[in-house]
């Protein structure tokens, strides 16, 4: 099911209990602001998953590639370059044929959120 191109339809940002404690409206709007440009970028970003293990993700910008294994309810992406060896794991919370979220917590990414994706019709 993994196994096919996919795009980001939606980002839905995950808001905490300790989000609530922020008063401060200056800082809300600066947080909104950057959740909309973030918004923007992922939703440019696309995700391809090969049979062979290896996956490339990324945008006009710029990309990245390596390769993937599933463990649990988790896609562990390997990036393994000559300089460096990284492993990240990203849970997911959905995982069919014509549907992936993805669960982005504040160690990837300055706020919490899910990545909603749909098959990429080519």
């Amino acid at each position: 099911m993994l196994c096919k191109s996919w795009q980001i339809a939606d980002v839905q940002f995950v808001h905490s209990k300790d989000d609530k404690q922020q008063i401060d409206i200056t800082n809300d709007s600066i947080q909104h602001v950057s959740q909309q440009i973030l918004r923007d970028i992922l939703m440019k970003n696309i995700y391809e998953f090969h049979a062979d293990g290896t996956y490339m993700t990324g945008n006009a910008a710029a990309s990245s590639s390596g390769k993937w294994a599933l463990e649990g309810n988790s896609i562990k992406f390997i990036l393994d370059n000559d300089k460096e060896k990284k492993e990240k794991k990203i849970p997911y919370e959905k995982l069919e044929n014509d549907s992936l979220i993805l669960l982005m917590k504040n160690d990837q990414t300055s706020f919490q959120m899910k990545l909603v994706l749909v098959p990429l019709h080519e």
